[in-house]
């Protein structure tokens, strides 16, 4: 018997009502994207959970759904988004420490023309930011949002784009094969990533706000970044 999406979605509600009610204290969040960055923000974010008493749970979740499943409730929150989200999103509350900076890149081939000046971008779904960025700048050219990084890469060697915008932490993540193919990249602009929780959970953000500030102060941020390599 096939399940309707409906009925699937449904399933899914419950399935984490019951977990919420077994277990007062936690919170769910979709898995993050495998890279330090992301590492060290769920590290980060689970000792400031402790400190409050509160355990995460970590799930697999489609990207491409999970920020809406945050919005309504189903998760959360986010681990680590952008401040482009808010506007789409207005029950996630942003919980105004910075996590980690990360940068919005251009590759595009070897060509004198600048951003303004491409017809088309190639973007990766689930990341926002991207479309927020290019209406910021105004493009008029085609965006065409594809799920993988591989695909971008190969409409680009092919010709098919004339640019691909990446963020730079899920660009080290993903394994692929840069195409033989003369590229340049050029920096856009850097980001912070925050943490938000659904407004369910207001209560929390003075508290997590605080303990986080803690940690930075006690030396823990330091140590974990030290762990991950991260810069500062």
């Amino acid at each position: 018997m096939q399940i309707q999406p409906n009925t699937l979605f449904l399933l899914v509600v419950l399935f984490f009502s019951k977990i919420t009610l077994a277990n007062h204290n936690s919170v769910i969040f979709n898995r993050p994207a495998d890279s330090a960055q992301a590492s060290y923000a769920l590290a980060l974010l689970t000792l400031a959970y402790k400190e409050l008493n509160y355990e995460v749970h970590i799930i697999d979740f489609n990207r491409q759904n999970a920020l809406l499943a945050a919005n309504n409730g189903v998760l959360d929150g986010q681990l680590g988004r952008d401040i482009s989200i808010e506007a789409d999103n207005q029950n996630l509350i942003r919980i105004n420490y910075p996590l980690f900076d990360y940068k919005l890149l251009l590759f595009k081939n070897c060509q004198p023309n600048t951003l303004d000046k491409l017809n088309s971008i190639a973007v990766l779904s689930g990341y926002p930011v991207q479309h927020h960025y290019l209406k910021e700048q105004k493009f008029n050219g085609n965006i065409i949002e594809v799920k993988n990084i591989t695909t971008q890469l190969n409409l680009l060697a092919q010709h098919k784009v004339e640019g691909v915008i990446m963020l730079d932490f899920v660009l080290k993540a993903d394994n692929f094969a840069l195409p033989e193919t003369c590229m340049q990249t050029q920096l856009l602009s850097t980001f912070s990533l925050y943490h938000y929780v659904h407004k369910k959970h207001a209560a929390l953000v003075s508290k997590l706000l605080n303990t986080l500030y803690k940690l930075h102060n006690n030396g823990t941020t330091r140590a974990l970044r030290a762990k991950y390599n991260l810069k500062y």
